[in-house]
């Protein structure tokens, strides 16, 4: 007898934004709190100790693709800063996430071998890396910053974007794309996501 289970998420995307938003404060209520709180959305159970677990399996799918895939969907899915409790009074409440800054760090270095034949300067390559996965940068600041011409900063955007975005005509030609492709095949595998 086989049974058949419903996935989970519809897609890679919607598993990895659970598996980075997932709380470890998202606990289920007792029974008596849920009789008074009265009828709610039916949910697929991703609370408490069941969501904490979904979403570590996610995470170590996500592991299990590889570096490459791994910290391109790091950089795109998790935040790019995290709650800060420290209550000092020159916090601003936000401190910058580790996870996502050490994947722009592993992007900035992966870039190197796709500017070949150019001198790069790391600061131009991290601000071009970070402006792709939104963090909002002027290029012409950029450039200032990096003491380079316009041009240059042009031509290293366009060399980094063909490498993660690929070309409009062949969508699947970025790295992007095929990381998330590669993950989403992982899940399908799993049965977490709808084939």
């Amino acid at each position: 007898m086989t049974y058949e289970t419903e996935a989970l998420f519809s897609s890679a995307h919607a598993a990895l934004v659970f598996a980075f938003n997932f709380s470890g404060q998202q606990f289920y209520k007792s029974a008596m709190a849920r009789l008074v709180a009265g009828p709610s959305r039916t949910g697929k159970g991703l609370g408490g100790l069941d969501g904490a677990a979904q979403a570590g399996f996610i995470r170590q799918e996500l592991h299990g693709c590889g570096e490459l895939v791994e910290n391109v969907l790091i950089a795109r899915i998790a935040p790019k800063s995290v709650i800060c409790e420290c209550t000092r009074s020159c916090c601003s409440g936000k401190q910058p996430n580790r996870e996502w800054d050490d994947a722009i760090v592993w992007l900035t270095r992966e870039a190197m071998q796709h500017l070949a034949g150019s001198l790069s300067h790391y600061r131009l390559r991290r601000g071009i890396i970070e402006k792709y996965f939104g963090v909002k940068h002027d290029i012409a600041k950029l450039a200032g910053i990096c003491d380079v011409s316009r041009n240059t900063v042009a031509l290293h955007q366009q060399k980094l974007l063909k490498w993660l975005k690929g070309d409009s005509d062949r969508p699947m030609s970025g790295m992007e794309a095929q990381c998330w492709a590669r993950f989403e095949m992982a899940l399908e595998q799993t049965g977490m996501v709808e084939k």
